[in-house]
């Protein structure tokens, strides 16, 4: 389908009934989100498998609540999020690049065929009574087809290519409030799946359903979805078209160093609070980890409410510093959470903290090119896993070096980390607002004019008082 059969079909404009009837059912089938849920629900019941499996056999019973058990899950968890991170590193680009070049149908597919096949190694982990380590492997495999960072590229890409610079910051959180919801959904029931026995073992029903919704996803990916094509105009932030090279790398960087301290506070932050919920004063069982992670997930949902109601009021650059603001005051909480209520109460003050990481990619994507996104989304991604390597290592070690005297410490420094992420988009806001004033023609333009404009802005002047 070309670009101006695409317009026709989004406007509703096509010359025809027949036409019209195909061109709803393309638009239907090109949206993302079916995709989204499924496999978002498929993580959701694969994290909560996961934990609990590595608890159970890592500890023991008499165990699960001590400081070695807390040190164990913390070391298996770093080890296994290094592999996950970093093995990306060595695909993703790759697909990117091949994305922007053959269609980002690769960008789902090839992702999903290793979520599928490197999860299903927690099944004969389970079934067979195998070691935790044999789930390095599947670490391993996701990580080497492209994982977290080449899918959540590609979808991003895809939404990025099918909406509106005007609207793209709105679509873009609709994503995560899709994933947001799904997550929601697949932590609520997670732990109760996971005490259901099924062949007298607990835990087999929730990893043979995620492994059933990756199956579905993949299929949907691969025949049913209808990918874009990039058309060759482009859609950049006013007045990036006349930035320099230098002027328009500086603001890509600072959108980078934005997101990359962001998500470095929050992903080490978030690795911590998965961990301390097992032992006490909380000592949460399998339900109660899912309803954690369940109101985690509920803040993708306030985060979208935010941005559909703020955005007519604010800025895109007043709801990422809103949002990074709501993230910190809720890790800060969470460092004297001793109650379950209080876990929660911490939680209500995240409600905003989903906002930075959609807008910021909004950003982004009105800086390059239609041809770039997947190029770029990707580049994005694989900085991000390799952020997410450095900070699970830091906060873990940090963890367990502090279970002793003050635990929750690491959690404080999580809230430092994401208050300086403020600083750059700060930065990019005022130089985004100087080359704005600096574009305004006539006497406000701080320019000097040469003797030629001069001239002829006399000539214009003697000519409009003679007609006059």
């Amino acid at each position: 389908m070309d670009c101006s059969r695409q317009r026709l079909l989004h406007t509703g404009t096509a010359p025809d009934s027949l036409t019209r009837i195909s061109g709803g059912m393309d638009v239907v089938l090109s949206y993302v989100e079916p995709v989204v849920v499924v496999t978002n629900v498929a993580n959701a019941l694969f994290d909560t498998a996961l934990l609990m499996v590595v608890s159970d056999r890592l500890n023991g019973s008499s165990l699960v609540n001590s400081d070695l058990a807390q040190k164990k899950i913390a070391q298996f968890y770093m080890i296994y999020n290094m592999i996950y991170s970093l093995t990306p590193l060595l695909s993703t680009v790759l697909l990117g690049c091949w994305a922007d070049r053959r269609g980002q149908k690769i960008l789902l597919v090839v992702p999903l065929l290793g979520y599928l096949l490197g999860r299903s190694l927690l099944l004969f982990t389970h079934l067979f009574q195998l070691p935790v380590s044999v789930m390095y492997g599947s670490a391993l495999i996701n990580g080497l087809t492209g994982g977290f960072p080449a899918y959540w590229s590609g979808i991003n890409a895809i939404t990025a290519l099918r909406s509106e610079a005007g609207k793209r910051s709105l679509r873009l959180n609709m994503l995560e409030v899709a994933s947001g919801m799904a997550g929601l959904l697949g932590s609520l029931v997670s732990g109760h799946f996971f005490l259901v026995k099924v062949n007298n073992q607990h835990g087999l029903l929730p990893i043979s359903l995620c492994l059933a919704l990756y199956s579905l996803s993949l299929l949907y990916s691969a025949f049913i979805l209808r990918y874009p094509t990039v058309c060759p105009q482009s859609q950049l932030l006013p007045g990036v078209r006349n930035l320099s090279p230098r002027r328009y790398s500086t603001q890509m960087v600072l959108l980078f160093i934005c997101y990359l301290l962001y998500d470095f506070g929050v992903t080490g932050g978030e690795n911590i609070i998965s961990i301390f919920v097992l032992k006490p004063p909380l000592s949460w069982d399998a339900v109660w980890v899912g309803y954690g992670k369940a109101a985690c997930y509920v803040m993708f949902l306030t985060s979208f409410l935010g941005v559909l109601v703020l955005s007519k009021c604010m800025t895109d650059i007043s709801l990422i510093l809103m949002g990074i603001v709501s993230n910190t005051s809720g890790f800060i909480t969470m460092v004297f959470v001793k109650q379950s209520s209080l876990y929660f109460i911490a939680r209500s003050m995240m409600l905003f903290s989903c906002i930075p990481m959609p807008t910021i990619r909004s950003q982004l994507s009105k800086q390059v090119e239609e041809g770039s996104y997947a190029s770029i989304f990707t580049w994005l991604q694989s900085a991000i896993a390799l952020t997410d390597v450095i900070s699970t290592v830091m906060f873990n070690n940090i963890y367990a070096a502090s279970l002793e005297w003050q635990s929750n410490i690491s959690l404080l420094l999580a809230a430092i980390v994401c208050w300086f992420s403020t600083i750059p988009i700060v930065v990019y806001s005022w130089r985004m607002n100087r080359n704005d004033y600096n574009q305004i023609p006539g006497i406000d333009c701080p320019r000097r004019l040469t003797p030629e404009e001069l001239h002829d802005f006399s000539d214009d002047c003697s000519t409009s008082s003679t007609s006059s």
